[in-house]
């Protein structure tokens, strides 16, 4: 050390190796706070997830009303403060289980109608998908058509305003295969489409798996409908 250097050290001026020294310090606080991030994130996601999974559970079995937010915690295995820092009521959970399965719903048909298929081909498609849906989003389809109620009034308009969205394109689909011709005229494309959905849509009542997979029950109704609305058979 020079003693320039060494009377700024002693003048409350830091060294060089002082410098240095702190330099080092510096960076291991980063990497410390960026390891801890690390640890924190993927932690948090995972009481997330859990959370959900566990609401879904819950609400799917005994319902929304007779679950509490402790119960929710305790099968998630996190803390009131966990589900706090992610949610700020039960409700919210129960919005965004309805908001991921119309949201899936409407991804489904984003995919289908964005490719090169025909009105015909689309819509058998999508009938198939909606079916297959249920061996994934099962419980979370019991609780949007049977549990919807218990949301508030405007967070329903919300769910309804999306819901309603994935009805019109059902509907322009089979009106752009009669235009094509290669669905029949139909008296009412929006009552064709409310049907295809809701037979499709209620698989979700009744599925359990077995000699049928969920693919084979889309596929058997695809057929159904296709058949029954093409024009030339």
């Amino acid at each position: 050390m020079t003693r320039h250097e060494s009377t700024k050290a002693d003048h409350g001026i830091p060294s060089l190796a002082d410098r240095q020294i702190s330099r080092r310090r510096r960076g291991y606080a980063v990497a410390r706070r960026t390891s801890a991030a690390t640890r924190i994130g993927p932690s948090r996601a995972n009481a997330r997830d859990a959370i959900v999974e566990a609401a879904v559970g819950l609400f799917d079995k005994q319902g929304y009303e007779a679950t509490s937010v402790q119960e929710v915690v305790e099968r998630a295995g996190v803390t009131k403060g966990s589900f706090y820092y992610h949610f700020t009521s039960k409700e919210d959970m129960l919005l965004l289980i309805h908001d991921t399965f119309i949201d899936h719903q409407l991804e489904v048909l984003d995919s289908i109608t964005s490719g090169v298929g025909s009105p015909r081909e689309s819509l058998a498609l999508l009938i198939e998908e909606i079916v297959v849906g249920v061996e994934t989003y099962q419980p979370h389809q019991r609780i949007f058509y049977e549990q919807h109620r218990f949301l508030s009034d405007e967070r329903f308009q919300r769910v309804k305003a999306k819901r309603s969205e994935f009805e019109r394109r059902v509907v322009r689909l089979i009106q752009k295969g009669v235009e094509l011709g290669e669905f029949r005229p139909v008296d009412s494309p929006q009552v064709m489409a409310f049907g295809l959905i809701g037979m499709s849509a209620w698989t979700y009542h009744w599925y359990r798996a077995g000699d049928m997979t969920a693919r084979d029950i889309g596929k058997l109704y695809a057929t159904v409908v296709i058949d029954g609305l093409a024009a030339t058979r």
